[in-house]
């Protein structure tokens, strides 16, 4: 009985000799067949003694055995028993030759589907794809340049999302085309952006507040479109900054006399004195801190918004920029000198206020990939000499989270997070409990380990990186995870090799050669 269509429970059939021999599992897939059946038939032959053996198809056949399916049986296509040549030549042809749905297409179908009314719920249950992707696909659709991408192939659905996040933004489109183009990460640079535009939205809120405030007090404050159309038209200069026609800075009392005098609102830095600390330190809890603590750091400068008294037509004003008036070539030098050394602190001082910023960014990013990565099943490759390393050398970090009942651990998998150390154990007790299988096992006590060091982790870390910090982070990394600029302060720096060394050997000579 050839050459027909037939019905057959799966576990009756024979998988005959096949060249492929690893047949993955996929959960996505599984589900697809154990709530819609096998869509395709597979190919069978009878076999001599009276079963019938798989020729095309094995991995839908045991995958069908083993979960099941809405009818009990797979739709099967009987044919002759070929030759073993014409077997083996079909069966590579069948797996070297296929192809996978292109973004593009995925986008389509999944956008058809939503506008029969099928939820992104239904559609992931309905196609067993992952509901980030289908997410990604939803939010694409309605974003025209995003979805042009996509069906360019430049970008992935998930990538493709974040464009369509930021779809009318020039300028956060421009970032993300760079961090393409160099490499970057796309989501590290998404999640800056979003900060970025949550602190101009807050400064924003602060600048109306204030004006508010400062228009009540009488004072002739500037709006934001005067501030940005005297900019366009020339300086914005303030009075602090300038001398009368003796060469002296005026008294501060005088400032609101001087014609044509404003109040601008500007967002300044403030620098605290050296001998100040910050109040928290790093494990996040209040301290008393007088510096002496290893942990200590100094207190960070920070941005306020400030009324500052200034002048948009200088020579209206009859005031004159410092250095011109009434002072000797020498003194305005060794003034500039020292505004140069104090710019170039100041410079240090934001440099490290911007890494801070963009720690804080990379911490969100980070988690979120750590919550993913927890849900793994099995352990990655190397995950046990990780564990072996941190559990025989007893790091501080390890000990720490156990001496806690692991509160990031629980944080992340999101059993217990809002728990104390004190009534957490059922919470650790119920994580253990799932790890059953030995791989499972692993994968949870390497979860144990890496979420333990990422709670030590602060906007300290990238200025004082331990070794631990440079181990888990490349093991990290190796396993998938696309570290930020700031973050990758903490990777080992590579040795230069010789071609480095004979170059910088060479800008030496010629810089020598040059001083001559």
């Amino acid at each position: 009985m050839t050459n027909q269509l037939i019905d057959l429970d799966p576990a009756t059939l024979t998988i005959a000799t096949n060249v492929r021999t690893d047949v993955a599992e996929d959960k996505d897939f599984a589900h697809s067949i154990k709530t819609r059946g096998v869509l395709e038939p597979v190919t069978v032959y009878p076999a001599e003694d009276g079963t019938y053996a798989v020729l095309r198809g094995q991995r839908r056949t045991l995958t069908a055995a083993k979960v099941g399916t809405p009818s009990g049986t797979i739709p099967c296509r009987v044919v002759p028993q070929p030759e073993d040549a014409d077997r083996i030549g079909d069966q590579m042809v069948e797996n070297i030759h296929r192809s996978g749905m292109r973004q593009s297409e995925i986008l389509a179908g999944v956008e058809q589907l939503a506008l029969l009314g099928l939820s992104a719920a239904q559609i992931t249950k309905r196609v067993a794809l992952p509901r980030a992707e289908v997410n990604a696909a939803l939010a694409v659709a309605s974003k025209e340049q995003a979805r042009t991408r996509v069906e360019a192939g430049d970008l992935t659905l998930e990538q493709a999302a974040i464009y369509a996040e930021f779809d009318g933004d020039d300028e956060a489109t421009e970032g993300l085309d760079n961090a393409v183009r160099w490499g970057r990460s796309l989501e590290h640079t998404a999640q800056r952006l979003r900060d970025e535009a949550a602190e101009r939205e807050a400064d924003a809120a602060v600048f109306a507040q204030t004006y508010e405030r400062l228009t009540g007090e009488g004072l002739p404050v500037l709006t934001a479109d005067e501030i940005e159309r005297a900019q366009e038209l020339g300086e914005v200069l303030r009075v602090s900054r300038l001398v009368n026609d003796e060469g002296e800075p005026l008294a501060e009392e005088e400032w609101p006399n001087v014609p044509g005098v404003r109040v601008q609102i500007v967002k300044e830095w403030v620098y605290p004195d050296e001998d100040e600390w910050d109040d928290d330190n790093a494990d996040g809890e209040s301290a008393e801190s007088d510096g002496d603590d290893e942990d200590d750091a100094p207190a960070e400068p920070y941005q306020a918004h400030l009324p500052v008294w200034v002048v948009t037509d200088l020579a209206a004003s009859g005031l004159h920029r410092r250095g011109t008036q009434g002072s000797t070539s020498a003194e305005a030098e060794t003034e500039q000198e020292a505004e140069a050394r104090a710019e170039a602190a100041r410079e240090e001082r934001r440099r490290v206020i911007a890494n801070n910023k963009a720690w804080t960014s990379a911490e969100v990013v980070r988690r979120e990939w750590l919550t993913t990565f927890l849900a793994r099943k099995t352990p990655p490759k190397g995950a046990e000499a990780l564990i072996c390393e941190a559990v025989v050398t007893g790091s501080h970090f390890l000990y720490k989270a156990m001496e806690n009942n692991h509160p990031m651990l629980r944080t992340l998998v999101g059993v217990g997070a809002d728990k104390t150390r004190w009534d957490s154990g059922g919470e650790l007790a119920t994580i253990v409990a799932k790890a059953s299988t030995p791989k499972a096992a692993i994968m949870t006590t390497l979860g144990a380990i890496v979420t333990a060091w990422e709670a030590t982790l602060g906007k300290h870390t990238w200025r004082n990186p331990t070794k631990w910090d440079a181990r888990i982070l490349t093991a990290l990394t190796e396993w998938g995870y696309q570290p930020s600029e700031v973050e990758a302060l903490l990777l080992p720096q590579p040795e230069p090799t010789e071609e480095d060394r004979a170059a910088a050997a060479g800008e030496s000579h010629d810089a020598e050669h040059s001083a001559a």
